[in-house]
């Protein structure tokens, strides 16, 4: 489950509850993802659909990537540089 952490009041958000958040907080002027730290503007954060895995985040020293998952992240660096 994704979710995102309010620029204006800190608040952790649901990404399914997020657009009433935006709605009701005047502070609000971008959302960072939990998981991978990516932060959003305007109505970015809707087309975040998947980022690291918690086995990724939580069990790196064991945790082996799949053959998807290493060109997903292959491709990432390479346009993030």
């Amino acid at each position: 489950m994704v979710f995102f952490v309010c620029s204006g009041c800190n608040e952790s958000c649901k990404k399914s509850s997020l657009s009433s958040h935006i709605r009701r907080c005047p502070s609000c002027t971008s959302v960072t993802c939990v998981d991978c730290n990516v932060t959003f503007y305007g109505d970015d954060w809707r087309s975040h659909t998947s980022c690291v895995t918690e086995a990724e985040r939580y069990e790196r020293t064991v945790y082996r990537a799949d053959g998807k998952s290493r060109r997903r992240e292959s491709r990432f660096t390479a346009t993030t540089g």
